[in-house]
């Protein structure tokens, strides 16, 4: 992969990151970058573009990542920071129920100003750390994707990139090649199968798709966020 702050390429897609600030957006950007991590929480303000030149098997993608700052005191949510977006991931913090409880106003900002067949990724990042208490639920969209990662234990970075490209180039056996080998920031303590189970678990208990807008989920009340949390429950 290459880190460009520009490319000029046929196949290249506007890319946003969205989510709540501090659930990991810039430092994703940087890992898939430099390799780099660092622990410093450091807001962005406004936005950041940068382009990850990504190798699949069929040909090369160029999605230009569009880093939103997490809040408006930080100069974020500006509606024109959305337009022509192809694609989208919507970040949360595995360890924080507030970030997971967000993502659906993040969906619903999204679909406003891009309507609702975006590909998306709805991402929850360090997957390393103790998770919250509600358990995390996903309901089926044909629009929508779900995974897990940790930047900091460089444990399934690739994952949403690969997810989005295969829907954007319609190919389900793509998938991404001659990718630079990524380590573990020293003295991270993190246990990949329990990272990977927790992560099939929520996919294994996907809801339905929602059939009306006024139909509850399944199989507790949506606003019962003590015991769970419904991801995209827009």
């Amino acid at each position: 992969m290459e880190f460009r702050p520009s490319l000029s390429a046929r196949h290249t897609y506007k890319c946003l990151i969205l989510g709540d600030s501090g659930v990991g957006k810039s430092t994703f950007l940087r890992r898939h970058a430099t390799g780099q991590f660092e622990d410093q929480h450091v807001p962005t303000h406004g936005l950041n573009v940068h382009t990850l030149l990504l190798e699949t098997n069929y040909q090369a993608v160029a999605l230009e990542m569009w880093d939103i700052a997490g809040d408006s005191r930080h100069g974020g949510l500006h509606n024109g920071y959305f337009f022509f977006a192809k694609c989208a991931i919507i970040m949360f913090d595995l360890s924080v129920s507030s970030t997971a409880a967000s993502v659906t106003r993040w969906q619903q900002r999204l679909e406003e100003i891009c309507g609702n067949e975006l590909p998306v990724v709805v991402c929850g990042n360090k997957a390393e750390l103790e998770r919250m208490c509600p358990e995390l639920l996903f309901r089926k969209q044909d629009n929508l994707d779900y995974c897990e990662l940790s930047a900091r234990a460089a444990w399934n970075l690739e994952e949403p990139l690969q997810l989005l490209c295969r829907r954007l180039l319609m190919r389900k056996d793509l998938k991404l090649i001659s990718q630079p080998v990524l380590k573990p920031v020293k003295d991270c303590d993190y246990n990949e199968a329990a990272m990977k189970e927790q992560m099939d678990s929520v996919l294994q208990k996907m809801l339905p798709p929602k059939i009306k807008a006024s139909e509850t989920c399944e199989p507790n009340e949506v606003g019962d966020f003590k015991r769970f949390i419904v991801l995209n429950e827009g």
